[in-house]
């Protein structure tokens, strides 16, 4: 496998800036040095909103400033990293009140921020890549079958691969529920992930495809869900990642190429450009 194929291969994830309500997530996400500034600028915001508290009481803040900053700045910033750059006093209840606040914000902040970069240095991402498009050999006894490959095989462990079938039901006139079923899969665990799988399932007469139908399921907003679940093995911390399918993307009739290969000197290889190569069904 060459370089630049492992450099190629993605992270379906949601990309950071679409994750306004899931902050910590959209944090998470986001480049180092995009998140080396986004909390220099949080420091620097309390830092300038702070020393403009000060600065309305300044006449009770007994001190002086340093390199030519004013005395507002210089506490504020003293009073947030605790400090000690030049001595200061206060002799107002209001800049008491403010210096005891300021001192709560940059607890809580450092708090937050050491969090975050912890759970950074310690995130474990599910390197994992499906296809774009799921393959139906036959509606006759034939398999559903979802394709996936990974860049590090040896981050999961006892691993399962599960199918799911999203549906809606007409309950009553005008009232819809959405229905869940499992779709049986063909080798539904391993107890290590290599670098690529297939999950498929297999519509026997009591599959849920064969009995809604193409278009049922169509009427139904079907929707297929492949998920793959495991454990990391260097942290033990759990693992999963699910990827959604429409029914537009069936490729009813065809089934996945062969990602295997041999190289000049008789070595398997795995092509990761024939992720999504599919063959009409023989």
């Amino acid at each position: 496998m060459t370089r630049r194929h492992w450099q190629s291969l993605g992270v379906q994830h949601s990309p950071w800036h679409r994750l306004w309500r899931q902050p910590v997530s959209m944090v998470m996400r986001m480049p180092w040095p995009l998140f080396f500034v986004a909390m220099t600028g949080l420091y620097l915001a309390e830092l300038v909103m702070f020393t403009l508290a000060f600065q309305l009481d300044a006449g009770h803040l007994k001190g002086m400033g340093a390199m030519g900053l004013p005395a507002s700045l210089v506490f504020a910033l003293q009073n947030l990293f605790s400090a000690s750059f030049r001595a200061a006093e206060l002799t107002s209840g209001y800049g008491l009140a403010v210096a005891a606040l300021e001192r709560l914000v940059g607890l809580l902040t450092n708090a937050m921020v050491t969090g975050l970069f912890f759970l950074r240095f310690t995130r474990v991402d599910a390197p994992l890549r499906f296809s774009r498009a799921l393959c139906l050999s036959s509606w006759s006894g034939g398999h559903l079958s979802c394709r996936f490959v990974t860049r590090d095989p040896s981050h999961w462990l006892k691993v399962s691969y599960g199918m799911f079938l999203f549906w809606d039901e007409e309950i009553e006139p005008g009232v819809v529920q959405r229905r869940v079923e499992a779709l049986p899969v063909l080798n539904g665990h391993t107890p290590q992930l290599h670098v690529t799988a297939v999950i498929s399932h297999r519509l026997s007469p009591e599959s849920p495809l064969r009995r809604l139908g193409l278009d049922g399921l169509q009427l139904a907003n079907g929707l297929v869900m492949v998920q793959v679940e495991g454990t990391d093995a260097v942290t033990g911390a759990p693992l999963l990642q699910v990827n959604a399918y429409r029914l537009t993307d069936i490729r009813i009739g065809e089934v996945f190429a062969d990602l295997v290969s041999l190289d000049a000197s008789g070595r398997r290889q795995v092509d990761l450009d024939a992720l999504d190569r599919t063959h009409p069904y023989p």
